[in-house]
């Protein structure tokens, strides 16, 4: 058994690590998110092509996404099926990749409808409808290469 001084350096160890979990998360949570750009998508809007515009993604997931059309960022949460707009001078670029603080997200999501989410073969198709602009977004991102079989 242990001694009631092991117990208590026990305690104490365990509280501190405790602590510093939960200080190492808070400070994470305050730092830009890294976005990297998804090669090979097509985007449309209003069934027409977009000049200059990219999208992003945080993780291998795809969700959420971060289309930027010229000076206009939009975040997709496909899931949640929401789309934020957020103020360009919150995002960072970074050579090809943007940076954006996630405690920067709007309160209220641009109002949208008519979603489709969709895997259409060699790609997810992810459509939504801009309420307030009336305009279709129709964002095509192609799978990933799957090498496991070569």
């Amino acid at each position: 058994m242990l001694s009631s001084r092991a117990r208590i350096r026990q305690g104490i160890c365990f509280f501190l690590f405790l602590v510093l979990l939960f200080a190492g998360a808070a400070l994470a949570a305050d730092k830009p998110v890294t976005w990297k750009p998804i090669t090979q998508a097509l985007l449309r809007v209003n069934d027409q092509p977009v000049k200059n515009w990219n999208v992003y993604q945080e993780n291998k997931k795809g969700d959420p996404l971060l289309l930027e059309m010229g000076n206009r960022f939009l975040l997709i949460q496909v899931h949640e099926r929401k789309i934020f707009e957020l103020a360009p001078a919150k995002i960072e670029h970074k050579g090809a990749e943007l940076l954006w603080d996630p405690a920067a997200l709007p309160p209220e999501p641009l109002a949208s409808a008519d979603w489709l989410i969709k895997d259409v073969g060699f790609a997810y198709r992810i459509g939504a409808r801009l309420v307030a602009e009336n305009r279709v977004l129709d964002l095509q991102l192609p799978h990933p290469m799957d090498l496991r079989y070569l």
